[in-house]
């Protein structure tokens, strides 16, 4: 049995954190023994993946001080690892070096950013650079990603590979009518209401704060936001200020995200920055039309027209006539759809994200032996 520790920054709600559940979900059983260590705190997904038979570990309660140094040496030494897979900043930055000075040989860094220098900012670049000289490999979760790992990062072609992110189809499927009309009832949103939502984290890389315009540019329509982070306050204050509130929900970090795609008519995905955004590949298994933003990782998993629709980031005309669009046309809302759930079950399934995962795992391994490491 392999034994994998996977290492993140936190387990709330984010892309990565969803990615790494579903790959977990469906991991080989019989060939691989995963635990995560989660840097500092536990977040909303720990109980998940112990429901799910996994070991969480929690290397500090707290990001300050910062005690997770001392408890990642303490798990490397009682655990026994045969990989290590690192996700996000804090760990490939840090664990990842911690992991290479204690003598542990195969090193996974997985990047879930988008591929966009503006959203990492230069500042980034050297600590990231620096970090991969300990990786023995890195996944990129698209070509754009991978690119600008090789132009910026300097990473040999040889170590960085792409491997999409997946959906657990099994978990985001369409919903019947029963389910859309009592998630609606539950929000105290009229049941015959077309109903445009959005999830993430409320940041202004995510650009949410479009939402209040939208709302007030097509009277009657209903958009519902899932998720927290630092832009909630100013969504509210935007929606409040056009006289949108009463149709404008942010209604929090959301335990049932199945529940919540089966309710919409449009997923809005109006972000400045993306890599492969998880929550786009739930909302086409689950079935629901998609506005999203015209950015390489999105445009190479759902082509425009045939797929979803896209628009230009931070153009709030365009994001607005394609909507419309949506609005008025069932006809198109079911050919995206149908498309979409077509293609996120031919290339994107967490199954075959797993599949791949596991085989650089091997092939690392088989490396480390050939060469006596």
């Amino acid at each position: 049995m392999i034994r994998v520790l996977h290492v993140i920054d936190h387990l709330d709600l984010g892309g990565a954190q969803t990615a790494l559940l579903d790959m977990l979900g469906c991991r080989d059983r019989d060939a691989f023994a995963v635990e995560v260590a989660v840097m500092h705190g536990r977040g909303s997904f720990a109980a998940t993946l112990e429901k799910m038979g996994i070991p969480v570990w929690e290397l500090s309660a707290t990001k300050w001080p910062p005690a997770y140094l001392a408890g990642f040496l303490a798990r490397l030494a009682s655990g026994r690892y045969d990989v290590l897979h690192f996700h996000l900043q804090g760990a490939n930055w840090i664990a990842k070096p911690l992991a290479a000075l204690t003598g542990h040989p195969v090193r996974i860094s997985h990047d879930h950013a988008s591929g966009d220098i503006r959203f990492r900012g230069m500042a980034s670049l050297v600590p990231d650079a620096l970090a991969h000289r300990f990786s023995s490999r890195v996944v990129a979760v698209s070509g754009g990603v991978r690119d600008f790992l090789r132009q910026w990062e300097a990473v040999p072609d040889d170590v960085v590979e792409v491997i999409s992110n997946g959906v657990n189809t099994a978990n985001f499927s369409p919903g019947t009518l029963e389910q859309k009309l009592a998630w609606r009832k539950k929000q105290g949103i009229p049941s015959d209401a077309f109903v445009v939502g959005a999830m993430g984290r409320l940041a202004p890389e995510k650009n949410f704060i479009m939402v209040p315009e939208l709302a007030r540019r097509h009277p009657g329509v209903y958009f519902v936001l899932a998720g927290e982070g630092p832009e909630a306050s100013a969504v509210k204050a935007r929606a409040k200020d056009l006289g949108v509130d009463d149709r404008v929900r942010l209604l929090g970090s959301v335990g049932d995200r199945p529940a919540f795609y089966q309710a919409l008519d449009v997923f809005l995905l109006p972000s400045l920055y993306e890599g492969l955004p998880m929550v786009l590949l739930e909302a086409m298994a689950a079935r629901v039309p998609v506005l999203a933003s015209r950015l390489e990782g999105i445009a190479a998993a759902m082509p425009e027209e045939e797929d979803g629709l896209l628009a230009c980031p931070d153009d709030i005309e365009d994001f607005s006539r394609q909507l419309r669009r949506l609005i008025e046309s069932p006809a198109l809302r079911e050919t995206l759809a149908a498309g979409a759930i077509r293609k996120v079950r031919d290339s994107f399934s967490a199954s075959e994200t797993s599949r791949r995962v596991e085989a650089i795992y091997r092939q690392e391994l088989a490396k480390m032996l050939s060469t006596g490491k």
